[in-house]
């Protein structure tokens, strides 16, 4: 008998076709600002859906990912001013030096919960002490500006929409795959996951080091859409925040779950960061604890249960007709 796929077709023919609608879009004469919103959209939509891997599929919740993102940034702003390789060179390079960052951070799996957590902050807030005097490298307080010419950073829309696809399909193989109920399985109980043959440890490493990747790969394509970088805001500790709550935001754990995040994410910070730099924080933080008390899975969960009632209302609606009648 023949094994269902991973995937539902109808479901890949749905993804392929918005894919190819937003591929299209900037060809039907959209605003500039349109274009700006949606390429930083698709930056953290992979970044969120990557921090998940950690944070939602293992249960190990980072607060240092902002290290992997400024490593990232770093590395392919310095290569392509030094070298001056070309920029998706650049960007692989980032991601796999921030990737080896990540597993060098391997002592610190040892620890789960709220010691993991802290533990990553001071990753983090290390990271970005250190490379904020480490000015040769990264040029300190004064950071470091980088040559992107206009067409380029107009092209980067289709760079960072087919990341986001790729890394939003990754994450819904990975949810469905037996090595995402592996990781589902040591998030549960990491003791009762090794007592049937699954190393914690190895597993662990690996979605560390690849979820620290597309980390790290995001900060170098977002260092390529704003042309400038410093340390003190790539490495800090808001940015760490910030894909936490867009992962709790549209549901962490849930395989797309944190795109939807992003979303709301990049809409809230935009519409009133301007006016009101320090109120977006305050909105994230009502929100965080809304959706703490009333819905753990997020928007996602919200969406599931708007959809239970629907379904529920609809046999129930059949039956009251015929009885009217």
């Amino acid at each position: 008998m023949k094994a269902p796929p991973l995937i539902p077709r109808a479901t890949v023919r749905a993804f392929a076709v918005v894919c190819v609608a937003l591929a299209v879009l900037p060809l039907l004469d959209v605003s500039i600002y349109t274009h700006n919103l949606l390429t930083r959209s698709y930056i953290l939509i992979a970044g969120a859906l990557a921090w998940n891997w950690m944070g939602g599929f293992v249960g190990q919740v980072s607060f240092g990912h902002a290290a992997m993102f400024g490593i990232g940034g770093f590395v392919a702003g310095r290569l392509a001013l030094e070298l001056q390789l070309p920029w998706p060179v650049c960007w692989l390079a980032g991601a796999l030096i921030a990737g080896g960052f990540a597993l060098g951070a391997h002592p610190l799996l040892r620890l789960r919960g709220p010691y993991f957590s802290i533990a990553t902050i001071g990753v983090g807030e290390a990271s970005r002490v250190v490379f904020t005097y480490w000015e040769r490298f990264t040029g300190g307080a004064s950071g470091m500006s980088l040559p992107i010419d206009g067409t380029f950073k107009y092209q980067l829309y289709w760079w960072a929409l087919g990341l986001a696809a790729a890394v939003a399909a990754a994450s819904v193989v990975l949810r469905r795959s037996s090595f995402g109920l592996k990781l589902l399985a040591i998030k549960s109980d990491a003791d009762a996951a090794a007592d049937v043959g699954i190393s914690a440890t190895l597993y662990q490493d690996l979605i560390f080091v690849l979820s620290g990747a597309v980390v790290g790969l995001t900060g170098a394509i977002s260092a390529s859409y704003y042309s400038f970088l410093e340390p003190s805001d790539t490495f800090g500790f808001e940015r760490s925040i910030g894909f936490v709550l867009m992962a709790v935001i549209g549901g962490v754990g849930t395989a797309l779950g944190p795109a939807l995040g992003a979303v709301v994410f990049v809409l809230v910070q935009t519409y009133l960061l301007a006016s009101y730099p320090q109120f977006h924080l305050g909105i994230y933080g009502v929100l965080l604890i809304l959706i703490i008390l009333f819905e753990p899975l997020g928007l996602t969960g919200l969406g599931r249960r708007v959809a239970r009632l629907a379904r529920r209302r609809a046999p129930a609606e059949q039956v009251s007709r015929p009885a009217a009648r």
